[in-house]
């Protein structure tokens, strides 16, 4: 009889552990994990503690130190057969034909407040599962070091959606080898919904390599970023933006130029999430790398059009700009840089300054074909909402003071403005600081070096300063009125306010932002918009006339006022078409011809 129990007991024991193991099996069917049983666990049931700091953590060698090899390997796990296929499942499109009125609404409220069909999203897999996009090329064996660096990633996040942060989350955890991640610092900048307080604390408490950075007060995406990156502990930092989903193979692929030379940017190939339906669009982002016009604005440009083409168009090449929210740093590259630019307010350009001065300061930036990271991109900016300031502007501006020498006055004019306004944005003299430290070379260098391809900025009859007409002399200048927003012929105050007129890049006639604009009827002044059209005027240098792109005639002066102007048939004869300005004189030899 105890012989019959004991069996018993055991044969109940036995099935219940196997009952147990295979509902284990059953529950990380769901997505891409690792190969070990432990490390899943790990991934799916630990998580982070929640912390409040305001002061960087110490660090200690400032050089890259790699660790021991350990092998990985990526499993591809199926679907539980019990269940329906999720919504989104290995990046395919949400499909839901939206009927219902209260539905329709709650997508309406996702776009306002997220940029983004939220609504979808919430119908997916915190944990969905995507494909392998990686060419053959990557995936063989020995293409990395096979000792890569651990990294601290950071993520910044202002009332992110609940959705779209988790799965960002959970997209690096499951599909990243672990011993490459040393933490996730979620820094949140003051956001105010209510999952991301106590709800995202206990979502990931449990998550030992997750933690939540609160920062004291709003600090904006840029200052954000520099919060988070001062409190991390590993000699690499990765940034990424809240609203990512990282594919198989993205970090090792992203670590390994870093890991070979510590004044490296690596920047992952950026594919895109459609913002309305959540699919999942790799197709041309291997095709394009980052750049930017002279408005500072970055822009997908073709690869197909660099001056250098490398063979093979898997390795890892160099470009000019980055994105900003996606790349891994060394902290000590990153420190020698200066960081950010503490001045820069809320949101933009600081994605510029770092691209030009890593390649100023003894660096260089790449963009890693091997790393597939997919980006969100949303239909707007939370960071700016209700902001009032231009603060695009303002970036602009103290970027262009510090980074771009004597090429700086084409960004001040292409904002209408004489010289750098200190007293708007603000003294640079530390920035400039850092850069003499650092013994960075010029903007040319950069140019010549790094963008060859870069739009010359010069365009015939370039000029800026006091505008005169010939009919009228020295003494008479053209004149802006804010009050009444007109423009005349008055008496010049050599003050550089009202009178300063720039003719720029963008082909306007711009003072401090206002530009004159011509219908084809009637001549005023507007906000300037930068796409030429009513606005775009042309220099004759031969003749001094200056002529309306778009509508063929020459500004001239209303004789019977003298202080008027009209536009009107040109005529080269009349004095009171031609126009006495200051040429801009800069060496434009560097840039490639201009199109204008």
């Amino acid at each position: 009889m105890i012989i019959r129990a004991y069996s018993k007991k055991w044969l109940l024991g036995a099935l219940f552990s196997v009952v147990g193991v295979l509902g284990l099996f059953t529950l990380f069917g769901s997505s891409w994990e690792i190969s070990s049983f432990q490390n899943s666990v790990r991934q799916r049931f630990i998580a982070p503690n929640v912390v409040y700091i305001t002061e960087p953590s110490p660090v200690g060698d400032s050089e890259v130190i790699t660790k021991p090899s350990t092998k990985f390997e990526y499993v591809s796990q199926t679907l539980d057969p019990r269940f329906p296929t999720p919504p989104g499942d290995m990046g395919a499109a949400v499909s839901l034909g939206v009927t219902d009125a209260a539905v329709a609404d709650l997508v309406k409220q996702g776009y306002n407040m997220q940029g983004l069909n939220q609504y979808f999203s919430d119908l997916m897999s915190v944990q969905r599962r995507l494909p392998d996009v990686r060419d053959d090329w990557c995936k063989k064996p020995g293409r990395f070091l096979d000792n890569l660096p651990e990294t601290s990633i950071v993520i910044v996040f202002y009332n992110e959606a609940w959705s779209v942060l988790v799965r960002t989350v959970h997209s690096i955890l499951n599909r990243s080898p672990p011993n490459l991640v040393k933490e996730i610092v979620l820094v949140d900048d003051c956001s105010y919904l209510p999952h991301t307080k106590t709800q995202l604390d206990e979502y990931f408490r449990t998550i030992s390599k997750v933690r939540v950075l609160r920062a004291p007060e709003r600090q904006g995406l840029i200052r954000a970023r520099l919060l988070g990156a001062k409190n991390t502990t590993a000699q690499i930092i990765t940034f990424l933006d809240a609203h990512v989903e990282c594919t198989v193979g993205w970090l090792e692929a992203l670590l390994d130029p870093v890991a070979r030379n510590s004044t490296t940017i690596a920047i992952p190939t950026i594919d895109w999430i459609d913002e309305h339906d959540m699919h999942l669009r790799t197709e041309n982002a291997p095709t394009y790398y980052g750049a930017y016009d002279w408005d500072l604005n970055f822009g997908w440009w073709g690869r197909w059009s660099r001056i250098y083409q490398p063979t093979n168009k898997m390795e890892p090449f160099e470009t000019p700009a980055m994105a900003g929210g996606l790349f891994s740093i060394s902290r000590s590259f990153f420190e020698r840089l200066g960081w950010y630019d503490e001045g820069f307010d809320i949101y933009g350009i600081e994605n510029i300054e770092l691209s030009m001065k890593s390649w100023i300061c003894g660096g260089k930036m790449v963009t890693v074909p091997c790393s597939r990271v997919a980006h969100i991109q949303k239909t707007g900016h939370p960071y700016l909402i209700q902001t009032k300031k231009d603060v695009v502007r303002a970036n602009s501006l103290r970027l262009a003071e510090v980074w771009m020498d004597e090429y700086k006055q084409i960004i001040f004019d292409i904002y209408g403005l004489p010289k750098y306004p200190i007293e708007e944005v603000g003294d640079v003299s530390h920035r400039k600081e850092v850069r003499e430290r650092a013994k960075c070379k010029s903007f040319k260098y950069y140019v010549q070096t790094a963008f060859p391809e870069m739009n010359n900025p010069m365009v015939e009859g370039a000029f800026h300063g006091e505008v005169k007409n010939k009919a009228l002399g020295n003494d008479t200048c053209l004149e802006y009125r804010p009050e009444t927003n007109t423009i005349g012929m008055a008496t010049c105050d050599h003050q550089q306010t009202g009178q300063f007129w720039a003719h720029n890049y963008y082909q306007e006639l711009n003072s401090y932002k206002h530009c004159l604009d011509y219908t084809g009827d009637s001549l005023g002044v507007y906000g300037c918009h930068r796409s030429r059209g009513n606005q775009a005027w042309h220099y004759a240098t031969k003749t001094s006339q200056i002529k309306s792109v778009k509508h063929g005639k020459c500004l001239g002066l209303d004789l019977k006022t003298m202080k008027t102007l009209l536009v009107e048939e040109c005529d080269e004869k009349k004095e009171s078409q031609k126009w006495l300005v200051s040429f801009v004189d800069i060496d434009a030899s560097i840039f490639k011809k201009s199109a204008f």
